[in-house]
This record gives structure tokens, C-alpha cells and sequence, in this order.
């Protein structure tokens, strides 16, 4: 179809015909079904379904009804995913991928007035009287090639049947929601408690949309299983000690372990129904992972996670493996190189949040950026970022916004050559606690710019008449707890005396705040949105944690009695029982019950402030 025409008449083409291949890939003919089910809702009225054998493809066409003759579809330009094109009263649609295609036409309903979002009910439909009719040209050039969201498979709670049934639903909305942003893919994170790769009720919904299905993991574990340790203990690694042990990874040097890990690799990945690429990282450890043998002690974390990588990149049967760069293997490898299948996973959980990662005057991330660059220069561009916008561990559950970080991140990330980001969520939890995140993130991967109008957006479509007024609190909010995210976990406030100062004196300045705080949400309630309600106990919890930690590090800097510690402790204890009054449907099932268990694993090592 030819470029420049002037824009058809979107109410026309709802009382038309839409043209797709026969038969439809499912992506495509999902594509057919919300258009006809989006039209329908605006205009009253749905375009006729027509196959057509003679062209294959990832397309559609939107024609009037009675056109003369079939439209052509259109071409997708170099460098784009997707096209939506009105020429001669039609639309065309098309894609490089019938998930490309799907993101078009979703597109297509997007500048007609439809607001997307991780909820249903939370979506805005125009109606006939308020729909954009014209329907212009639109083109697909996302900023990077793979946008992904990633969570760990023990937050499904599936050996519990209650559990699971409460948090499916909502996870069903959340890819639907991925697909309606041009989302690309959805990793399941198995650990070493896992029993499974993936939740399988979700793969038939990621497959229908085109959306792509990603497993691994800290799974070493699995592909090197603890049972041989007893025949075979020179498969594990060795101590600083001298002896082998099987609570660490592998030893690299080990062609017998290698071997085992390769062949379990690709059993692995065929396992995972519909994947054809695999994450193969180590166990969720910092330092004592890897191998201290003598063959073995002149590689660093990185060079033998990287050659444990290698290894199983060998045995798959195509598709990509991600060696993982965390915690100890955050710094690039020195004496090792990928193979061509093997791409970096860059997770800099250490980082600082109050910055975005290209901050020169940040030296925390400073440190974070040259290690990024060292991995893209040694892996060619090969390079994903994992990011842990929506963590709440990372960030104790408590609500941190981070729009303007992530849109310097994405729009830095995009410079720097990245091909890749992924956002860590834990369910609706994520979605409530970090909904702005997620929906910057969401905009950003596409186009960094877009990033930063998020607050608003989430604003309006989550609190309705309160928009205005919560996205001051969420712009407040945001300034508040950057005097917080300095440090890595919340709720794991730095023992050395130096930083347990400066930190004292920002959770200081961030408690100073609340007051303020809370006043926008009494703006907010009295303006009639709904959901302020949760936002003030969220924020309480927030108030009380961050109250804890300042406790903890005054009575550790000698200016606080304990007792005046286990006060503040039994706030923070008491606010998380408020949240778990809440509605589910507001908290998730991880603020229902994994908050209060990670409190107390977090209070666990905190310890006491006196030692």
C-alpha cells in the first residue's frame, strides 16, 4: 500500500471486513479477534472475518465493506517490527512476526483512544463519541529487540492449590497487558527448590499472543544434580579449605561435569514447552559459589561461570544461552571468551537506585556502567540488562517509584548498545508497590522518551478523579525514597560506621517527609478516586520500615536505646498485618504471604544493632 494516503475512517472499517492469511497463525488470528472484540466495544459493530490462501504472512487488512477487490498488504520497512498503513479506505497491518503483527494492531486500537493496562478493569475503551476516527500511518521501531518481564516460579506458590488459584488470574491479565505494549518475552526463574520450569498454565497464553517463553534460572543445581556428589565429588567445587563441596556450582575444569551439565542443558530447554533459548546461571550466591581447585584458581567467578556456559551453549540443539553477570560475576570475564550462542545477562542488583546507571557523579554506578561496557565490548554487543524495577525483595515491599531513573537507564542502555532489558516483577504486588515502574518500563523499552510521562498515565488510569493529586505524591514519593535506594536491600541497612551515617541521616530527611506524604493522599481521598485507601497503608508500611532501619542504625551508631529498636520492629510488624487485610486482588498473594516470611528472614540477618 502506498505511504502518504490521507487516514480512513476507523467506524467505516468496523462495519468492514478483515483480511488475514488462512490459515492464521494463533498470534494472528488472536489479532482478528481483538480487533473485531475492540470495535465492537467503540462502535457497536465488528469487521466480518475473510481468509485469504493466496498470502501468506504475518498481516491483516481492514477494508470497507463491498471493496472491489482484495487490498494488498503492506510491507514492513527495514529496521521496523510493524506497520499500520491506511491507503484506498483500508488499513493495512503487518509485521516481521505475527506477535509483531498482533502489536500493531493493537497499536491501531491504541491511537483511536484505548488506554492499556496490567488490570482489565483499568483499561479505558472510547466510546463512539470519543474514539479518534482517523486512523494515520504508525510504525514499530522498538528501542530493543528483546523486552521482557522475568519472575521466580516459587512466587506462584504451585504446590499450595489456593495460593496459585488466587495469583492465575491476574497473571493471565498481565501478559495479556504485555502483548497490548509490545512486550516480547516472559522468563520463569527456577531455583534451587524448584520442581518445575515453568507454570504451565500460562504457556498456552503467552503462545497465543506470540510472546516468547524463556526458562532457567539458578538452576545449576538441576543440571548438576547434589545426588552425585557422593560417587563423583570431584564434579562440585572446591573450597579455600581444600575440600569439595556440594553447596556451590561446579568445577569448570571438570570435563566429566561439564559433560553433565550440557546434556541436562538441552534436556532442560526441551522441557520447557515452546522455549528455544535457556538462562543458565549459578546458584543466588555471593562469593564461595565457584571453584578454588588448582586448576581452577586462576579463573575468577566470572571466567568459570562463563565457561560452564560455553559448555552447555555447546549442547544445544540452536537457540541462545544467557551466562549470567551477578553478584560475583557482575565484573567481566578476563581469561575466558563467549562462544558465539552464549549472550551476557548483565544484573547489577548492587547498584544505586537514587541515580540512573549513567550518572557520572554516582561512583556506585559508576563502577556498575564500566562493567556493563567491559561485557558488551567482550561479548560483541551480545549484551541483555536485567533489571529489578518491580523487586520487591530488593526493596523491602516498601513503594518506590523510579520514573525518571528508568527513563535515563533505558535511554542510556539504548546508547550503550544493549540489545535487551528485562524488569524482575512479583505479581499484582509489583503492579501496586511499583506500578509506575512497571509502566515506565513498559514505555521506556519501546521508546525511552515515553518513558517519563508514565506517573501520569498510571495515575489517571488507576485513580481516576485523584490523578492529579496522586501524581504529585507519586512524583513526591519519588524524591522521598531516592534519599533511600543508595544502598542495595532496604531492609539491610551498611554495619560500617561511615555509611551507617550518611544512611541515618537520609532515612532522617525521608521520615521528615511523610507528613507531607500523607497529606497529598488526604488530597487524593477527598478528590473521590478510588484505591487511596491501600496507597495510605502502603505508605504507612513504608514509614514504619524505614523508621526501623533508622532505629537500627542509631542504636549501632550509640544514639538510640535497643528497646526504642524492638518499638520500631513491632510497628513494622503490625503495618505488614494491615496489609494482609487488604484485598488480594490489591496485595497479590506476595503481599498476602511472602512479605511477612522475607521480614522475617531480612530481620534475621539484620541481627541485633549491638554486637
Amino acid at each position: 500500500m502506498p505511504v502518504g494516503s490521507p487516514p480512513a475512517d476507523l467506524a467505516r472499517l468496523a462495519a468492514g471486513v478483515v483480511h488475514h492469511p488462512e490459515p492464521a497463525p494463533a498470534p494472528l488470528a488472536f489479532a482478528v479477534a481483538e480487533l473485531r472484540r475492540y470495535l465492537a466495544r467503540i462502535f457497536g459493530r465488528a469487521p466480518v472475518p475473510a481468509g485469504r490462501v493466496d498470502s501468506p504472512g504475518a498481516w491483516l487488512v481492514l477494508a470497507p465493506a463491498g471493496a472491489p477487490s482484495p487490498p494488498v498488504p503492506a510491507d514492513v520497512p527495514a529496521g521496523a517490527e510493524w506497520v499500520v498503513r491506511p491507503a484506498d479506505g483500508a488499513v493495512a497491518i503487518a509485521g516481521t512476526s505475527p506477535r509483531a503483527a498482533l502489536a500493531a494492531a493493537y497499536a491501531l486500537l491504541a491511537a483511536a483512544g484505548c488506554e492499556w493496562a496490567p488490570a482489565e478493569e483499568d483499561e479505558h475503551v472510547p466510546d463512539a463519541s470519543e474514539v479518534r476516527r482517523a486512523v494515520g500511518p504508525l510504525e514499530g521501531r522498538p528501542a530493543f529487540a528483546r523486552r521482557a518481564y522475568a519472575s521466580d516460579l516459587a512466587t506462584w506458590h504451585y504446590t499450595m492449590p489456593e495460593r496459585f488459584a488466587a495469583r492465575l488470574p491476574d497473571d493471565v491479565a498481565f501478559v495479556d497487558w504485555m502483548a497490548k505494549t509490545d512486550a516480547t518475552a516472559f522468563l520463569f526463574i527456577r531455583s534451587a527448590n524448584d520442581t518445575q520450569w515453568v507454570v504451565p498454565e500460562l504457556v498456552p497464553e503467552l503462545a497465543r499472543r506470540g510472546l516468547a517463553i524463556e526458562g532457567g534460572g539458578h538452576a545449576l543445581v538441576e543440571l548438576l544434580p547434589r545426588a552425585l556428589f557422593a560417587t563423583h565429588p570431584e564434579y562440585f567445587p572446591m573450597t579455600p579449605g581444600g575440600a569439595r563441596s556440594d553447596l556451590g556450582n561446579a568445577c569448570p575444569s571438570c570435563a566429566a561435569a561439564l559433560a553433565v551439565v550440557r546434556a541436562r542443558a538441552e534436556a532442560a530447554r526441551r522441557d520447557i514447552s515452546g522455549a528455544t533459548d535457556l538462562h543458565l546461571w549459578g546458584l543466588d550466591l555471593f562469593g564461595g559459589g565457584w571453584c578454588a581447585c588448582p586448576a581452577c584458581a586462576g579463573l575468577s567467578p566470572s571466567d568459570q561461570a562463563l565457561v560452564v556456559a560455553n559448555a552447555a551453549a555447546d549442547g544445544l540443539a540452536g537457540g541462545r544461552l544467557w551466562h549470567l553477570a551477578y553478584h560475583d560475576t557482575l565484573p567481566p570475564p578476563r581469561r575466558v571468551r563467549p562462544g558465539p550462542r552464549v549472550w551476557a545477562e548483565f544484573a547489577p542488583r548492587e547498584r544505586c537506585y537514587a541515580h540512573a546507571i549513567d550518572d557520572a557523579a554516582c561512583p556506585t554506578n559508576r563502577a556498575c556502567r564500566e562493567a556493563l561496557e567491559g561485557h558488551l565490548a567482550l561479548f560483541d554487543g551480545r549484551v541483555d540488562v536485567f533489571e529489578y524495577y518491580g523487586d520487591a525483595i530488593l526493596f523491602g515491599g516498601v513503594a518506590v517509584p523510579l520514573v525518571d531513573v528508568i527513563a535515563r537507564d533505558l535511554a542510556y542502555y539504548r546508547r550503550a548498545g544493549v540489545g535487551g532489558v528485562s524488569c524482575l516483577v512479583f505479581g499484582r504486588f509489583s503492579l501496586w508497590a511499583y506500578g509506575t515502574n512497571v509502566a515506565a518500563f513498559a514505555a521506556g523499552v519501546v521508546d525511552p522518551a515515553r518513558a517519563g510521562a508514565a506517573r501520569a498515565a498510571h495515575a489517571r488510569r488507576r485513580f481516576g478523579r485523584a490523578a492529579p493529586a496522586m501524581t504529585r505524591y507519586l512524583a513526591a514519593l519519588e524524591a522521598t525514597m531516592a534519599e533511600v535506594v543508595r544502598y542495595g536491600d532496604v531492609k539491610l541497612p551498611p554495619r560500617d560506621a561511615d555509611r551507617a551515617r550518611r544512611v541515618h541521616d537520609r532515612l532522617v530527611r525521608a521520615l521528615d517527609r511523610m507528613p507531607a506524604l500523607r497529606a497529598l493522599l488526604v488530597e487524593a481521598a477527598a478528590a473521590g478516586g478510588p484505591a487511596i485507601a491501600a496507597e495510605a497503608d502502603l505508605l504507612a508500611y513504608t514509614a514504619a520500615t524505614l523508621d526501623n532501619a533508622r532505629a537500627w542504625l542509631a542504636a549501632r551508631l550509640g544514639e538510640m536505646p535497643p528497646a526504642r529498636v524492638e518499638e520500631s520492629a513491632a510497628s513494622v510488624v503490625a503495618a505488614i498485618a494491615r496489609l494482609r487485610t487488604l484485598d488480594v486482588r490489591v496485595t497479590g498473594t506476595w503481599g498476602a504471604y511472602d512479605l511477612e516470611l522475607t521480614h522475617q528472614v531480612f530481620a534475621s540477618l539484620l541481627g541485633p544493632a549491638t554486637e
